[in-house]
């Protein structure tokens, strides 16, 4: 069963990430791919947030992180500063336009999400909606 259940799962993954278009290394048909949109996404969340709590709850590579918060930075994305409790450490913080950056993400992913979905019936979307919540449930390492 457990090679099964392996060619099952990869196969809904590949079907998954075809449907949301995330093989072309770039979400909703933005200029960012899908790490650089969670980044985005984890700092709309949570306001402020250092690299290494990012890194960490998205499981990145420390070099992949910091190239990302370098180009953030240089682009207006984000801004990092200094850390008032310990100078060591610097936070990330979405700038103006990075906000408005995570505004049409979310958008886009809000629209992609709707459309995927608009062809089920409420009874249907529910029933989805319960089996994904039980598949996080199952994976979650308890």
């Amino acid at each position: 069963m457990e090679n099964e259940a392996i060619k099952d799962i990869r196969d809904f993954n590949r079907f998954y990430t075809t449907i949301l278009g995330v093989v072309n290394n770039h979400i909703l048909e933005s200029d960012y791919s899908l790490t650089e949109a969670r980044i985005i996404y984890e700092l709309t969340d949570s306001k402020e947030l250092t690299a290494r709590e990012i890194k960490e709850k998205l499981q990145i590579d420390e070099g992949y992180m910091s190239r990302i918060t370098t180009r953030f930075v240089k682009s207006g994305i984000l801004n990092k500063n200094q850390s008032k409790n310990d100078k060591r450490v610097y936070v990330l913080k979405l700038t103006t336009r990075g906000e408005e950056i995570s505004r049409l993400i979310n958008q886009q992913s809000d629209r992609q999400v709707k459309n995927l979905i608009e062809h089920l019936s409420k009874t249907e979307q529910e029933k989805l909606v319960g089996l994904i919540k039980q598949v996080k449930d199952l994976l979650v390492k308890k």
